[in-house]
C-alpha cells in the first residue's frame, strides 16, 4: 500500500486555496516562473494588457535582486495594475483585480505600506472563505484513495474483504493527511492576514527591508503571532501542572494506603522506592519514583541517577536575549535570520525551551556548531546524537530485561547536565538508518517530541513515567525529503544558509578564536591576518563550507608560525 505523502497532501490543499493566499503561502514559489504564469493568465483573461504585462515581466527580471527599488519597475507595475483595475471595474471582472494584486505582491518590497493597504482586505476576505474548503476534503480523499489503489473512482464495488480493508485504511490516511494540511495552511493564512493588516498601518521591521512582499508576509506574520502562541502554550502548561499536582496527591494517598496494607501482612516487604521531594518554582521532578528489580537481580538501575530520581531538578532560565543574539551574530554573521527565528522561541519565556526544529542547509554551513554554541551561551548543556551511527530506537531507552538496559537519552542528558531542560542535537537526522531490526530512531523519537506524551513518557528502563516535556530538540539535515511525514509534522523547518565571500572578514575573528580555543590559547595570541594573508584566504575560499575556511586559516597560521621561527 502506498505511503501517505504529507507534502502531496499539502500541495493538494494549497492548490485549492484562493489566488492571492496561494501565492503568499507557497514556500517553494519560484518568482520568475510565477511572473511568467501571471503574464500568461493576463494574456488569456485581458488580452488588451499583454504588452503591459510583458513589459512589467521584462523590466522586473532585468532589475535584479531588488526590483521594487527600480524606477522602471515601479512605472511598469503601476501602468499594468492601473489597466487591470480599470478593466476589472469597467467589465466587472474580479479576476483582473486579483491578477493586479498578484503583480503587486511580486514586485513590491516588504516595507511598502501602500502595497499592503491594497492587498490587506482582499487577503482577509479570501481567508474568511477558507472554512468552505473543509466540505470538499472527503471527496478529495476518496479521489486520492482511488488513485493510490490504481482503480477508477467509479468502480462497481466488486471488492474482496482485503481490498475493502486496504481501501478503508488508505482513505483514513488521506483524510487525516488532508485535514492536517488544511489546518496547517489555515493557520499560516491567519499569519499572512495579520501581517498584511499590520503593514497596512505603517509598521515595519528590519526583516522586511530586502524582501519581496510575497516572501515577507508569512514569516513576518509568524513573528507577530509567536507571543500569542507562546502565551497559549504557557496557559496549557499551567493547566497541566495543576492537573499533575492533583494526580501526584492522588498517587501519594494511594502509596500510603498500599504501605498500610503491606505493613499489616506478616513477612510482606515493600519494593524499593525513592520518594519524590516537593519542587519549588523553577524546578520540576523528572523521575518521581523507581521500583527496583527483585533481590535476584544484582543490577542497580538507579546508580548514577540519584540526583534526579525523586528530587526536584532546576530549569535553566532564559538569559539576556540581546547579549545572546550579539554573541551568536559575532560567530555566525551570515545566519542572522536563522538565529532570530530560533531566539523568537525564548521571547516572553522564563525558562529555556525551543520548539522541535530541524535546521536545513548545505554541508559545512555551521548548523551543528550553531546549536552547540547556542547551548553553550544558554548554559543548558548539549547532548549530541549522531543519527548516522545511533543504534535504532535506543534513543527512547532500552528495556530493563536486557543486560545493556539504559534510560532514554533525554534522561541521560538531564542527569549529566543537572537541568530539566537540556538541549539535544540530532545531527544529520535525514541519514538515520531505515532498518527496523532494532527499531528506527525516527519512531523512537516521535512520542518525545509531543509535549503531552513527553510529560509522562514511559521509560523502559525505569518502568515509570518520566517528565521530558521541557527538553529541547534541535536537528540538522542537508535536506528533509528522506524524513517520514509523521516526523516532519512535528518539526519546524528553518533554513541555515551557507556564508558567501562577503562574509569572509566578519568570519575571520570567530574562526581565529576557535583555532585558539582548540590550542588552549588566549585569542590575543593569534593576531588578525595581515593584508597578504587575507588576500590568500580570499583567493582560496570563495564561500561555502566553514570547515573548509577553518582549514585554510589554520594553514595560513601554521605558515606564519614557521616563517617566524626561521627569522
Amino acid at each position: 500500500m502506498p505511503r501517505i505523502d504529507a507534502k502531496a497532501a499539502l500541495a493538494l490543499i494549497l492548490a485549492a486555496f484562493p489566488r492571492r493566499l496561494r501565492l503568499c503561502l507557497d514556500t517553494a514559489l519560484r518568482i520568475p516562473a510565477a511572473r511568467e504564469g501571471i503574464v500568461a493568465e493576463i494574456a488569456a483573461l485581458v488580452p488588451e494588457a499583454i504588452d503591459l504585462a510583458a513589459a512589467w515581466n521584462t523590466t522586473t527580471a532585468a532589475a535584479g535582486a531588488d526590483p521594487w527599488c527600480d524606477p522602471n519597475v515601479v512605472a511598469a507595475r503601476g501602468a499594468l495594475t492601473r489597466f487591470l483595475d480599470h478593466h476589472a471595474a469597467e467589465r466587472d471582472v474580479p479576476a483582473a483585480r486579483a491578477l493586479a494584486d498578484c503583480v503587486t505582491l511580486m514586485s513590491c518590497g516588504g516595507d511598502d505600506a501602500a502595497a499592503a493597504v491594497r492587498i490587506a482586505l482582499p487577503i482577509w476576505l479570501e481567508a474568511e472563505a477558507l472554512p468552505g474548503l473543509v466540505l470538499h476534503l472527503p471527496a478529495l480523499a476518496e479521489a486520492q484513495t482511488a488513485l493510490g489503489l490504481g482503480r477508477r473512482a467509479d468502480h462497481n464495488g466488486d471488492l474482496d474483504i482485503h481490498e475493502e480493508a486496504a481501501e478503508a485504511t488508505l482513505l483514513d490516511g488521506w483524510t487525516a493527511a488532508l485535514e492536517a494540511a488544511y489546518a496547517s495552511l489555515n493557520a499560516a493564512a491567519s499569519n499572512v492576514v495579520v501581517a498584511a493588516a499590520v503593514l497596512s498601518r505603517g509598521a515595519s521591521s528590519e526583516m522586511l527591508l530586502c524582501t519581496l512582499l510575497v516572501r515577507a508576509l508569512l514569516p513576518f506574520g509568524e513573528r507577530l503571532t509567536q507571543p500569542v502562541v507562546d502565551q497559549a502554550g504557557e496557559d496549557e502548561r499551567r493547566r497541566r501542572r495543576v492537573a499533575e499536582a492533583a494526580l501526584a496527591k492522588a498517587r501519594n494517598r494511594e502509596r500510603e494506603r498500599e504501605a498500610s496494607r503491606l505493613s499489616a501482612i506478616p513477612g510482606e516487604t515493600r519494593p524499593a522506592l525513592i520518594e519524590p521531594a516537593s519542587p519549588t518554582p523553577g524546578q520540576i521532578v523528572v523521575v518521581r519514583e523507581v521500583r527496583e528489580p527483585g533481590a535476584d537481580r544484582t543490577r542497580n538501575l538507579t546508580r548514577g541517577f540519584e540526583t534526579i530520581i525523586g528530587r526536584p531538578v532546576p530549569l535553566a532560565p532564559v538569559p539576556d536575549l540581546r547579549a545572546l543574539r550579539g554573541s551568536l551574530a559575532f560567530e555566525f554573521p551570515y545566519a542572522l535570520n536563522t538565529i532570530d527565528r530560533l531566539l523568537a522561541d525564548l521571547i516572553g519565556r522564563v525558562h529555556v525551551g525551543f520548539r522541535p526544529t530541524v535546521l536545513v542547509g548545505p554541508p559545512g554551513a555551521g548548523k551543528s556548531r550553531l546549536v552547540s554554541r547556542l547551548a553553550h551561551h544558554l548554559g543548558i548543556g548539549l547532548w549530541r546524537v549522531d543519527a548516522t551511527h545511533d543504534s535504532g530506537a535506543a534513543i527512547g531507552g532500552l528495556d530493563r530485561r536486557w543486560a545493556n538496559t539504559e534510560p532514554a537519552h533525554p534522561v541521560l542528558a538531564i542527569a549529566r547536565h543537572g537541568v530539566a531542560n537540556p538541549l539535544i542535537l540530532l545531527d544529520e537526522i535525514e541519514k538515520s538508518s531505515t532498518g527496523t531490526t532494532h527499531g528506527r530512531l525516527w519512531d523512537g523519537l516521535l512520542p518525545m517530541l509531543e509535549r503531552e506524551t513527553a510529560s509522562a513518557y514511559p521509560d523502559p528502563a525505569f518502568q515509570c513515567a518520566v517528565d521530558l516535556s521541557h527538553v529541547s530538540w534541535l536537528c540538522t539535515a542537508n535536506g528533509v525529503d528522506p524524513l517520514p511525514g509523521p516526523l516532519l509534522d512535528r518539526l519546524r523547518v528553518i533554513e541555515m544558509p551557507a556564508p558567501i565571500s562577503i562574509h569572509l572578514e566578519a568570519l575571520l575573528s570567530p574562526v581565529l578564536a576557535g583555532i585558539a580555543a582548540t590550542r588552549g590559547l588566549d585569542p590575543h595570541f593569534l593576531p588578525a591576518l595581515d593584508g597578504e594573508e587575507l588576500t590568500l584566504v580570499r583567493q582560496a575560499w570563495p564561500g561555502g563550507s566553514i570547515r573548509r575556511l577553518t582549514r585554510i586559516v589554520e594553514m595560513v597560521v601554521a605558515a606564519r608560525e614557521m616563517s617566524s621561527r626561521r627569522h
